[in-house]
């Protein structure tokens, strides 16, 4: 399997982003990481989950702390993102369910910065534990 993130991976639409906000939608945390998901009717674009990463600016005030947060992040997933494939169900093509889509919103919520290896473990563990 390819441990590639690309670009059509990415969560970049405002409005889908935003409607990972609303009540309803499913949460799990394994501190410092939380996260954000639903499924998407609309399809948007070849892979099955789309994801993105948010650092909230009034607990790291410099850009280049949440940068580097929102770097270990990505590639925690982007090496662990296989633990989703294998957890959910297979479906078949053409059905209706295979039009579904995921979208992920990772955040950061804890006070300090983390190493790398802390961050990895927790995004393995929720992606193992949440799909």
């Amino acid at each position: 399997m390819s441990h590639r993130l690309h670009s059509s991976e990415r969560l970049k639409s405002r409005k889908e982003i935003g409607r990972l906000f609303a009540p309803g939608v499913q949460t799990a945390a394994a501190y410092p990481i939380r996260i954000l998901y639903r499924e998407v009717e609309q399809v948007r674009g070849p892979h099955p989950i789309q994801v993105t990463f948010v650092v909230p600016k009034k607990r790291f005030k410099r850009a280049v702390d949440r940068n580097l947060l929102k770097r270990r992040m990505r590639e925690a997933y982007r090496l662990n993102k296989d633990v989703i494939d294998w957890a959910r169900p297979q479906v078949q093509e053409g059905s209706r369910e295979a039009s579904v889509q995921l979208a992920l919103l990772f955040m950061y919520t804890g006070k300090e910065i983390a190493p790398y290896a802390e961050i990895e473990k927790r995004v393995r563990k929720l992606l193992a534990r949440s799909f």
